[in-house]
C-alpha cells in the first residue's frame, strides 16, 4: 500500500503546498489550527480539488492537473472519518453501514461488521441515541464496509470528553493495528500523534516543513515551528561563537552543543524536563537563575525561572517523585539535549 501526494492549492490566507509519501504505515499530519491539515485530506478524498499537482494511491492516479485526471470521490477507495462522524441521522446503525456496501453479500458483511465493532445491540438505534464512542465505532464500521485502500482520520477524538477519549483511543489503536492499508491522521494533539503513528508530517501555514520518522522528529526537530508543535516551551535566539558553542541571547547564557551549529541555525530550544539542578557549579552548560514562580500538577512541579541578564523566562519541569527539597539556584542542560533550530523566513 502506498500514497504519493504533491499538491498546491490557494487558500484564503496562504498557499497550501504539501508533498509527502507513505508506504504501509500510520502517518500523523501535525500542525496548528488552520495550517491546511484537513484540506489535504479533502483533496485526497476528492471533496476538494487542488489547483495543481498529483495524488496517487497504490500507483493509481487519483488527480493529475497536467494530465487532466480527476477520479470522483466514490471511486477513490478512500475511507474518510470526519470530525463529527457524519452519520445519517435518519438511518439506523445498520442502515448507516449497509448504505455504502453495494456489492457481494451485503447482509453477511454488515452482520460481520456489527460483530467486529461490538455494536450488534444498537444496530436498530439512531445516531442521536448513541454515545460518542458508539458513534465512532459505527463510523469506522461504515468505512470498512466501503473496502478502502487508505483510511483518513480527521481529529478523531475532538468530539469526545477526556475520560471517553482515552478509552476510545485504545480501541482505535487496536483497530488500526488490524488495518493493512495506509492511515493518515490529522491532529493538533502531539500526544495522540505519538501514541498512534510511526511517521510524522509537520505543516506550518500550508507548508510541509518536516517529514519522516515520528520519534526522530520529536527528539531532534529541525525547525522552530516543529519544536513548538512537539511540546518544547523554551526558546532563545542565538549568536554562534564556534561550531559547538553559542550564546543564547534571550537567556543570557553561553552553551555548548553536541551537534554542529551551521550558519542557518537561528534559534535554540530546550524542553522543560531537560533542564536539571546541577548542584556542582563546574558542570558544562550550568548557569545561575532565580525561581520566580511554581505551579503544581498532579504529577509534576513546573518552575518558572529567570536570570538577571535574561529577556525570557525558562520553564523547568520536575517529576514530583524526583523533586528536591531545596533549589541550588542553578540550572543546567546536557549538550545532547539542546535543539538547534531553523526559522522560516
Amino acid at each position: 500500500m502506498s500514497l504519493e501526494i504533491n499538491i498546491e492549492k490557494k487558500l484564503n490566507s496562504f498557499i497550501l503546498n504539501s508533498s509527502f509519501s507513505m508506504n504501509s504505515n500510520h502517518t500523523a499530519l501535525l500542525g496548528a489550527s488552520g495550517s491546511g491539515k484537513s484540506m489535504i485530506l479533502k483533496c485526497i478524498a476528492g471533496i476538494e480539488i487542488p489547483d495543481k499537482g498529483v495524488i496517487k494511491v497504490n500507483g493509481r492516479t487519483l488527480f493529475d492537473d497536467k494530465k487532466g485526471i480527476y477520479i470522483k470521490p466514490q471511486k477513490r477507495k478512500v475511507g474518510y472519518l470526519f470530525q463529527d462522524y457524519a452519520l445519517f441521522p435518519n438511518f439506523t446503525v445498520r442502515k448507516n453501514i449497509s448504505c455504502v456496501k453495494n456489492k457481494g453479500n451485503k447482509k453477511t458483511k454488515v452482520r460481520s461488521l456489527l460483530q467486529r465493532f461490538d455494536i450488534e445491540e444498537i444496530a436498530d438505534s439512531y445516531p442521536a441515541e448513541l454515545s460518542g464512542g458508539q458513534k465512532q465505532r459505527v463510523a469506522l464500521a461504515r468505512l470498512l464496509a466501503s473496502e478502502p485502500e487508505i483510511l483518513m482520520l480527521d481529529e478523531p477524538f475532538s468530539a469526545l470528553d477526556t475520560f471517553l477519549k482515552e478509552k476510545v483511543e485504545i480501541e482505535m489503536k487496536n483497530f488500526l493495528a488490524e488495518f493493512s492499508g495506509d492511515v493518515i491522521m490529522v491532529t493538533h494533539n502531539r500526544s495522540e500523534a505519538y501514541r498512534l503513528c510511526e511517521k510524522l508530517v509537520i505543516l506550518d501555514e500550508g507548508q510541509t516543513i518536516e517529514k519522516g520518522d515520528l520519534k526522530e522528529i520529536f527528539e531532534q526537530p529541525q525547525h522552530l515551528a516543529t519544536s513548538k508543535l512537539t511540546g518544547c516551551k523554551n526558546f532563545s535566539r542565538i549568536k554562534k561563537i564556534t561550531e559547538h558553542q553559542l550564546f543564547a541571547c534571550d537567556w543570557g547564557v553561553q552553551l555548548k552543543t553536541e551537534k554542529t551549529i551551521t550558519d542557518d541555525i537561528g534559534w535554540v530550544g530546550v524542553r522543560a524536563h531537560d533542564f536539571y539542578d546541577p548542584f556542582d557549579q563546574q558542570v558544562d552548560n550550568s548557569f545561575s537563575t532565580t525561581m520566580i514562580d511554581t505551579a503544581q500538577t498532579l504529577f509534576e512541579r513546573q518552575h518558572l525561572c529567570q536570570n538577571q541578564e535574561a529577556k525570557e523566562t525558562i520553564w523547568w519541569k520536575v517529576d514530583k517523585s524526583q523533586a528536591q527539597a531545596t533549589f541550588s539556584g542553578r540550572l543546567a542542560v546536557l549538550p545532547e539535549n539542546i535543539q538547534l533550530l531553523k526559522a522560516r523566513e
